[in-house]
């Protein structure tokens, strides 16, 4: 497997430095067994999910594609713009398109599920992330799909550490860099989709910093949704 360049390796690094705060962020928040710890965890849950809009700026006055797009940048929101021109891109032909933190899957992901348990969504679900936000990509993707929510299209660019995926997912595509450690996708146990862990090094120029602005990928991902959605049928005024 080729190694990285020092230059990737650092930035590599620092990435990953970023996953373990984050990650221990995360989990003393939620693994206290105290009562109180817990009801309060539950209620800041409940209002991460009135709050949505905190997290990212979602506008349907433009919609006129079924489903919903979820992009998520890397660390810092340095790295990963081609998320964002990836999301304008899918919006200005009519997709529900929002890109957003990495750190701020979960609280999205929890609206989704509360808003499909009385039909508020609108399927095919995307899901895709750069960097970390390719690590998260997979994670936000099972948690849907462990909670009754079917996911379509799962779009890892260049994630930093290995994932699995499993039942309810019906297509997982990931453009990676080998590191020294493993950054592929993993088929887990109920897995019946499609995966393809697509080794990237060979492109001209291709590097972590950039793989998600690669017009080739981009235009990829993009036809894909675009495959997969459907244009929004307006209901038909009656004549007087």
């Amino acid at each position: 497997m080729p190694k990285m360049n020092s230059n990737v390796r650092i930035l590599s690094a620092l990435l990953l430095a970023g996953t373990v705060t984050l990650t221990g962020c995360a989990s003393t928040g939620s693994s206290s067994s105290n009562a109180a710890v817990n009801s309060r965890t539950a209620r800041a849950e409940t209002e991460s999910n009135r709050n949505v809009s905190s997290y990212v700026q979602r506008s349907r006055a433009f919609v006129t594609r079924t489903g919903e797009v979820y992009m998520m940048r890397g660390l810092a929101n340095i790295f990963s713009r081609g998320i964002d021109r990836m999301a304008e891109r899918l919006r200005a032909r009519g997709v529900d398109a929002v890109d957003f933190n990495h750190a701020d899957w979960r609280p999205i992901a929890e609206d989704v599920v509360r808003r499909s348990k009385s039909g508020q969504v609108s399927y095919p679900i995307v899901i895709m992330g750069h960097s970390l936000g390719g690590n998260a990509a997979p994670d936000m993707a099972n948690y849907l799909a462990q909670n009754g929510v079917k996911v379509d299209y799962v779009v890892a660019f260049d994630p930093t550490l290995p994932r699995t995926v499993g039942p309810n997912i019906k297509r997982v595509i990931n453009f990676y860099l080998p590191h020294d450690e493993d950054n592929t996708i993993h088929a887990g146990a109920g897995f019946k989709g499609e995966l393809k862990n697509i080794n990237v090094s060979g492109v001209p120029g291709i590097k972590h910093t950039n793989v998600e602005k690669n017009p080739r990928f981009q235009a990829d991902v993009i036809e894909r949704v675009m495959s997969i959605t459907k244009e929004i049928k307006k209901p038909r005024k009656k004549r007087a």
